[in-house]
């Protein structure tokens, strides 16, 4: 019974039933539970289902050799400053010199380090982000004057929970954390000023008004993603959102290594839950995990960091404490948290895909470490 999620019995104590992720081995397994359980949803991409069940129909599911795993449908926070704050990092530390070991190659050839940095040196005398696809998972996008002024760069926006046509931001989250992505700052005479400022935006709303959603609207976000991606030109993948990671079978970490297998790099928030606090799917060593620095380039109290399944994560830190930003209203405000670092990751991402067209995830996410520099322990990716 090791495949069924600790965290789904606790829910089977309390409710007779409970909704939960079913992962078989095959594709073609789904249709037999299709055909026996109560299905609500689907993600053929990791081979997955959302059902309805009690504790038999678990217990069945478990029994099966094709069923890899059932776990609960889990609490997915959007990851700004209202946060509970624990101890500044102190734990999950490894040497700096284990974070980055040798070059990459990439597909244009070999590069050095160095090279890697001089890249973001062309940040506003060249490289904008144009014509790269840049998709932010969130609250939503609102059509402020910094994405829709001179063009409308707002290319798709993708509604989970409201099922709206047009872009729209209930909570606010997601506006600004694609502003510090790729605002290009026409309200503020470009004073406030996102890292990829041409980039195209591609919105995908899988979280409410209050900030909070579950894991199917994740995962169904991440199904519309994989299938689109290549027809919406999407190289980068914002996700600046995170749950309490399950100690296997994790289906958000399943999903964000997908993507990334789908060509497209994932950049994800670390977590604001302090050391040992890590969310998913940050825990995935497949991405670019993000922690938060404030202005002097100290960890902030707040940034999750820690070890999962054996590698250490974030990767990177990058600024998160009173960043100054889009607000959904219109005008600007100013946000903390790891939501905040990981966006100004991804408009790098985006400038690193708009001079290397044939980028790998797995490139982009050697260079921007490689750009990073040493401080107090931690690599901080902090070059423009």
């Amino acid at each position: 019974m090791d495949k069924i999620d600790g965290n789904l019995v606790n829910a089977l104590c309390v409710e007779d039933r409970t909704t939960a992720i079913v992962r078989v081995s095959n594709p073609w397994q789904m249709n037999y539970i299709a055909r026996n359980f109560d299905v609500v949803a689907a993600f053929p991409f990791i081979r997955s289902l959302g059902i309805r069940c009690n504790r038999d129909e678990v217990v069945r599911l478990a029994g099966m050799r094709e069923v890899e795993s059932v776990s609960a449908q889990g609490r997915v926070c959007a990851l700004n400053g209202d946060v509970k704050k624990k101890s500044a990092l102190e734990c999950g530390k490894r040497p700096v010199s284990a974070l980055y070991e040798g070059g990459v190659e990439t597909a244009e050839g070999g590069r050095s380090d160095a090279d890697f940095a001089e890249v973001f040196s062309l940040h506003g005398g060249g490289l904008t982000g144009a014509g790269v696809g840049l998709c932010i998972m969130d609250t939503g996008i609102s059509p402020h004057s910094d994405f829709s002024i001179p063009r409308d760069r707002i290319k798709v926006f993708k509604d989970f929970v409201g099922g709206s046509e047009y872009p729209y931001d209930d909570n606010g989250h997601g506006t600004f954390v694609t502003g510090v992505a790729a605002g290009n700052g026409c309200l503020s005479a470009t004073k406030i000023k996102g890292i990829a400022p041409c980039a195209d935006l591609v919105g995908v709303k899988v979280i409410g008004a209050s900030g909070e959603t579950g894991t199917f609207k994740i995962l169904e976000g991440m199904q519309w993603v994989f299938d689109n991606a290549v027809k919406l030109g999407v190289k980068v993948v914002c996700m600046s959102f995170g749950a309490d990671p399950l100690a296997s079978a994790d289906p958000l970490k399943a999903g964000a290594e997908m993507l990334a297998r789908r060509g497209l790099t994932v950049v994800c928030a670390a977590g604001n839950s302090g050391a040992g606090g890590l969310k998913s799917p940050g825990i995935s060593t497949e991405v670019i995990t993000v922690g938060a620095v404030d202005e002097e380039l100290k960890v902030a109290s707040f940034s999750s960091s820690g070890v999962y399944q054996g590698a250490y994560r974030p990767d990177v830190y990058a600024v998160g404490v009173r960043v100054r930003g889009v607000e959904a209203g219109g005008t600007y405000s100013t946000m903390s948290g790891t939501s905040v670092s990981a966006p100004y990751v991804a408009g790098a991402c985006c400038l690193l895909h708009q001079k290397y067209a044939r980028l790998t995830p797995r490139d982009a996410k050697r260079m921007i470490i490689a750009a990073s520099r040493e401080v107090g322990g931690v690599m901080v990716f902090n070059p423009f």
